[in-house]
């Protein structure tokens, strides 16, 4: 027998904005809950979420710095123990993850040596106004 999957439409709550969230729940109970969550905060696109990290012809470039550095493992923070012991085996972007990807790369963190950077940048490059 199949679960029945319970769809939740969700609008964003920016003033004018017609964005639209669908999520679903495999249970009525994770519908309720999630739909409590909006109640308390209420959805936001994207767009209405980070707006400055949202490309336009205003906001034309942005720019992502990550480094690759060690990690303590979150178990053993407060603990006296040898430095090495502490950590997590490998390297970590800015402590969130060993490996990252985007259109036309990937990187793994333990590729590369402790403070290394990894910059990504994103363009828009509008067409010239005699082509539009």
């Amino acid at each position: 027998m199949s679960r029945r999957e319970y769809t939740i439409r969700l609008a964003c709550t920016f003033e004018g904005c017609k964005e639209r969230s669908f999520t679903t729940a495999t249970t009525r109970r994770e519908e309720t809950e999630i739909r409590q969550q909006y109640q308390r905060s209420p959805y936001r696109c994207v767009r209405h979420t980070n707006p400055d990290e949202v490309l336009s012809a205003d906001n034309p470039e942005q720019t992502i710095t990550l480094t690759a550095e060690k990690v303590v493992a979150p178990h053993l923070r407060g603990i006296d123990l040898p430095g090495e012991v502490r950590h997590l085996d490998g390297l970590f972007w800015d402590k969130r993850q060993g490996f990252t990807y985007g259109p036309g790369f990937k990187a793994y963190a333990s590729d590369f040596p402790p403070g290394t950077k990894l910059i990504v940048t994103a363009r828009i490059e509008l067409p010239a106004e005699e082509s539009l």
